[in-house]
This record gives C-alpha cells, structure tokens and sequence, in this order.
C-alpha cells in the first residue's frame, strides 16, 4: 500500500536512517478518547515508485546469479577478449556512498527510461548501474543558511559554459529562466543539461514551468566562439536546501 507523499517529512523516511514505517490514522470516531490505528506498512520504495510512476524490480540477485553462471561456464570454454572497464571500478571504501540500492536502482531505472542519451541503446544497464555507483558521479550539495547565494549552491549560472548532466536526487532547487526571470522550485527526479551530452543544437529552447518535472529538462544553447563540447544554459539553477544530486 502506499501512503501520502506529503506524510513522510514527518516519518523516518526521510532520516534515511530506515526504509519502513508504520502508517496510522487518528480514529475519533464514536465516544472516548482519540487513538491511532494503524493502517499498515510503507517502505520507501513504495515512495520512490509514486515518485518515478514505475515499480523497482531488485535486481541485485539476478546480477549475481549471472555472475556466478558466467564465472562457471569461464572454467570450460575458452578466454573472449573483453572491454575494459576498469574506468568504473574503485575500491571497496570508495563504494560506500551515501545511497541506498533501492535509490541506486530507481535512479537507474529513471535514467534508461526517460533521459534518451542513457537508453540501452546508448549505454548497457549495468555499466550505467556502475557508474552511478562511482563517487565522483554520486555528490552532495550542504546548504549555507547564513549564506544563502553561496556559490557553491549554483548547480548552472546563465550563460556560464558547461559540460555536465545532473539529476537532483534529494532536495529542492530554484530554477530561474528567461529574460523575465521565471522563477520555480523544483525537486527530486527534475534533471538539466542533458544537451551537455549530445550535440549542440541550433534550434534553443526554454522550457516553461511544469507539474510533471520529471520530465522536463532545461535546454541550453550553445555560447558562440566556444568549442563544441561546452554549453551556455539560458537559466540558472540554485540550492535551496541540501542536495543529493548525480552529476
């Protein structure tokens, strides 16, 4: 069962210090006093799902299934040359991010699914898994109360090259765009800068405020005299809380 969204700033949930809780009601119906009835169980992928709209899938096991068929069938067939991958991997220490597998796996899920330049076609499911794994993808924003225009709380800046992706995991964010300056708030599963991954366009695009951020993305266009690689965003994007994001 699930449970409303706006309930779980007031749950363990959102401590990341468990992943179930309790669901209750105050019943006061009838005579005597008002108490609690529970209602059930949530756990958070029963939030991360409502989040995404798509059911998690535990594919740990299934990869390490495969792993040990793989490693069997090597013992009697013969070497095959493989890719090297050894750019994903990092030390036992390294992998211990701030991450729950179950955010891991939505995160995948999310990416393959609604961010083209990270569809199967163009990257393996497992090495995107793996990459989202590696520390230096996996960053966190502190938010400064006492300095709240910090510069560390800019994600993007108007017309500042860039050459990065980022997906806002956890957290909220100010989006600023236009020459008006259109401000909104967005939050977890709200990406920008997917154009920093794919060749410029010549067409620019300002998106306009949506009540589905999951799907939008904020398109830049491309700064003149830079090279082909590098992004002008017409918008700015800044922290207003802490942040769990992918870059």
């Amino acid at each position: 069962m699930g449970c409303p969204l706006l309930a779980v700033n007031e749950c363990p949930l959102s401590t990341g210090k468990s992943h179930l809780a309790i669901v209750q009601k105050v019943n006061n119906e009838g005579e005597g006093d008002p108490f609690y009835e529970v209602l059930g169980l949530v756990t958070l992928e029963d939030v991360i799902e409502e989040i995404i709209k798509s059911e998690i899938l535990d594919e740990s096991e299934d990869y390490r299934d495969a792993a040990v068929r793989r490693t069997a069938t090597s013992l009697s067939a013969p070497l095959k040359r493989k890719e090297d991958f050894s750019l994903f991997k990092v030390s036992d220490e390294e992998y211990k991010v701030k991450i729950s597998p179950q955010l891991l796996l939505a995160t995948q899920r999310f990416l393959s699914r609604e961010v083209d330049v990270f569809s199967p076609l163009r990257i393996s499911e497992k090495v995107l898994l793996h990459l989202l794994r590696h520390p230096s993808v996996n960053q966190e924003v502190k938010f400064d109360e006492s300095d709240r225009l910090a510069a560390h709380h800019y994600l993007y800046q108007r017309s500042r090259p860039v050459d990065y992706f980022i997906l806002i995991l956890q957290g909220r964010v100010e989006v600023e765009i236009g020459k008006e300056g259109l401000k909104f708030e967005n939050g977890a599963f709200t990406y920008y800068g997917v154009s920093a991954l794919t060749t410029p366009s010549s067409v620019h695009q300002s998106p306009a405020p949506s009540h589905q951020p999951t799907r939008h993305d904020l398109q830049p266009e491309p700064a003149e005299g830079t090279r082909s690689s590098t992004y002008c965003p017409d918008y700015t994007v800044r922290a207003l809380s802490d942040l769990q994001l992918i870059k």
